[in-house]
C-alpha cells in the first residue's frame, strides 16, 4: 500500500489527478466524471483510444457511444486515426507500467498502442493497475529489460517508449510556466485495484 500511497503522492505533486476504483464496474463511473469536467471544452464530443486491453476497452464502450468514440486497432487506417486525435477532447490509453517514486507511467508505442491519444487531446486519461506500479523507476527499467514471454502489452523491446510524469509544461515562454503548449494541459490516472489483462 506503501507503493500506491507514494505513487498518488508524486502524481499529484507533478501536476496530475488521479481516481482509484476498487473493481471494474467502477470504472465507467470515473470516465464519465472525467469527460463531464471538460464537457464545455471544445472537441470533447470525439474520444480516441489506444493500448487497452479487451477488457478495458469493453468498459469504456459504455461510457461513450460508438459516433463518439474511436478505438484504435492494428491494420486501421492511420491517417484517419491520426485526424480524430488532432481533433478529439479526451485521450484514453493503457499503461506499460509506473515508478512510485517518479510519480511516472510509462507507455509503448507499437502495432495496437498508437501512442497519439496521449499527445494530441487536451486531456489525456491513462488507466493503469496497482499491479503495474514498480516502488521505483529503476525497477521499472530493470522490468523493460528482463527477458519474458512476449504479448500485446509487453513487446522484447518496444520501438518508442514514452515516459509521462504529468501534463505538458513549458517555461519557454517569457520564463512563465505554461501548461498544454506541447501535449495535454489536462493528465489523469484511473488507478484500478482489479487487474484486468
Amino acid at each position: 500500500m506503501r507503493v500506491i500511497q507514494e505513487f498518488d503522492q508524486q502524481w499529484q505533486k507533478n501536476g496530475a489527478k488521479i481516481y482509484h476504483v476498487a473493481h471494474r464496474a467502477e470504472l465507467p463511473e470515473a470516465l464519465t466524471q472525467i469527460a463531464q469536467r471538460h464537457e464545455g471544452n471544445e472537441g470533447t464530443h470525439t474520444v480516441v483510444a489506444a493500448g487497452l486491453s479487451d477488457p478495458w476497452e469493453h468498459l469504456i464502450r459504455r461510457v461513450f457511444p460508438p459516433e463518439q468514440l474511436y478505438v484504435w486497432k492494428r491494420g486501421g487506417n492511420a491517417e484517419e486515426f491520426r485526424q480524430r486525435c488532432a481533433q478529439a477532447g479526451i485521450g484514453i490509453t493503457g499503461c506499460a507500467w509506473a515508478a512510485a517514486d517518479a510519480g511516472s507511467v510509462t507507455l509503448y508505442g507499437h502495432g495496437d498502442q498508437s501512442l497519439l491519444p496521449s499527445l494530441l487531446p487536451p486531456v489525456h486519461v491513462v488507466i493503469l493497475s496497482t499491479s503495474q506500479i514498480f516502488p521505483t523507476f529503476a525497477e521499472g527499467l530493470a522490468h523493460l529489460q528482463s527477458p519474458g514471454p512476449q504479448d500485446a502489452l509487453r513487446p522484447s523491446v518496444p520501438p518508442l517508449i514514452k515516459i509521462i510524469a504529468g501534463p505538458s509544461m513549458t517555461g519557454d515562454i517569457e520564463g512563465q510556466l505554461i501548461t498544454g503548449v506541447h501535449g495535454p494541459k489536462d493528465l489523469y490516472a484511473i488507478v484500478m485495484e482489479e487487474i484486468l489483462v
